[in-house]
């Protein structure tokens, strides 16, 4: 408390501009010293004619498409395709810090509770409504853009004497596919508010000064993608089509890498409704696939020996061993869970999300086959990256037809990347 009231001063920034549903720029303030604790409250949207809900997986974070941090021209950092990885930062933490946090502040709904009665649903507790297009606030969202952002867990402070004309520029996602559970809704994005701190005692900001003097390393969110087509269903029943796509990936050549993160969702991104509602997590997720395979070739051998990354079990032990705990819902990995038939109720499926999410519902739950995210290390500098996919399409009389459809595979890393300052000015390069 003593530092804010003596050496701190938060300001509150109103957008620039906002073009409607498209962008929002932010611009801060020349000859000042920030800290890098950068936050956007009021995030959120509007529904015009009534009120609806958020996307359950990403709640507001899933109205952003691009983010940028910019001095003038040139960018400092940026998240694109974001909706796909937020999604799954969004789960990327505890069952606890999941219910009292991301919930609470995204307005999202991925906390999983197991109800006295056996049944596994998402907490209500949170609100993860839009509301009507009034002036009604309540509930809009609160996002720490260290969580978009990485560089700016990384830096000591953001100072306009170096970075002149620093600029926070937002791009939305498409609201249907990704914002709302409903693909009709008509939505209108609020405008947010950018909330920062402002270095005022000038000891405190002398000693920020002198530590950016240090060059910062950092690892950049960037993304690539492959596309596995549409896949041959067979004419027999039981019987199988084996489905492979090899893929050169170059969104990395040359660059340092680490983490990595795959993520398979539908190229059709009105596949995943039942009429207008999503199903489950909507266009976030990542769709669990028959009999897959993947394997990552990186200077001239195979990542993952034996059967690739095959065996569901080992998937899920690597994923949280590279990228920490996940919130992944019982059987939400898996293709099926039990015997699912339209006719009857479900059968060999106790412990599974069920369809409505409350005990009077005896079907496995939309959110099974969801939270396939593949994740794994290569700690090494990539001259190019070679992805085997392979999938095995069945018969499948559903009109949904999930093992076979057409998906976009999007790949997440962690890039290694070096801020380097030189007096007034600075260079930023790849380690």
């Amino acid at each position: 408390m003593a530092e804010y009231s003596t050496s701190l001063r938060t300001q509150y920034l109103n957008p620039r501009t906002h073009i409607k549903n498209r962008q929002t720029e932010f611009r801060l303030d020349k000859h000042t010293m920030y800290q890098s604790n950068l936050r956007l409250i009021n995030v959120g949207c509007k529904k015009a004619g009534g009120t609806g809900n958020y996307n359950n997986g990403g709640g507001v974070l899933s109205l952003f498409q691009n983010v940028r941090l910019m001095d003038g021209s040139r960018e400092l950092s940026s998240l694109r395709h974001a909706p796909n990885y937020l999604g799954f930062k969004n789960i990327n933490t505890t069952n606890e810090k999941a219910q009292n946090i991301h919930d609470a502040l995204h307005g999202s709904r991925i906390a999983q509770v197991l109800d006295e009665d056996g049944v596994i649903h998402g907490r209500v507790e949170h609100n993860n409504g839009i509301a009507a297009d009034t002036f009604d606030d309540t509930k809009l969202g609160y996002v720490d853009l260290r969580l978009v952002l990485p560089l700016l867990s990384d830096m000591v402070g953001l100072d306009t004497n170096v970075f002149k004309n620093l600029r926070l520029v937002i791009e939305y996602s498409n609201l249907n596919h990704f914002g709302s559970d409903d693909k009709t809704d008509a939505l209108e994005v609020s405008e947010p508010v950018l909330v920062c701190d402002e270095v005022i005692g000038q000891k405190k900001a002398a000693a920020m000064r002198a530590a950016m003097k240090a060059p910062i390393i950092w690892s950049e969110i960037e993304h690539d993608l492959f596309q596995v087509p549409q896949g041959t269903q067979p004419a027999a029943n039981l019987g199988e089509e084996q489905q492979e796509v090899n893929s050169v990936i170059n969104g990395f050549d040359n660059k340092y890498v680490s983490r990595c993160l795959v993520v398979k969702t539908f190229t059709d991104k009105a596949h995943n409704y039942s009429g207008n509602n999503a199903r489950g997590n909507g266009n976030l997720i990542s769709a669990a696939q028959f009999k897959e395979e993947l394997n990552v070739r990186h200077k001239g051998s195979n990542m993952f020996n034996g059967d690739a990354l095959q065996n569901q079990g080992f998937k899920q032990m690597l994923l949280q061993e590279t990228w920490g705990p996940v919130v992944v819902p019982p059987f939400a990995a898996m293709t099926q869970a039990g015997s699912d038939i339209n006719s009857t109720q479900a059968r060999n499926c106790n412990g599974a999300p069920l369809r409505s999410g409350v005990s009077g519902s005896k079907r496995a739950g939309n959110l099974v086959g969801q939270y396939d995210y593949i994740g794994f290390q290569i700690e090494d500098y990539v001259k190019q990256l070679q992805i085997n996919y392979k999938r095995t399409c069945v018969k499948d009389s559903a009109p949904t037809g999930d093992n076979s459809v057409a998906l976009d595979v999007h790949i997440y890393a962690e890039v290694r990347k070096q801020l380097s300052f030189q007096g007034d000015s600075y260079v930023i390069s790849y380690v």
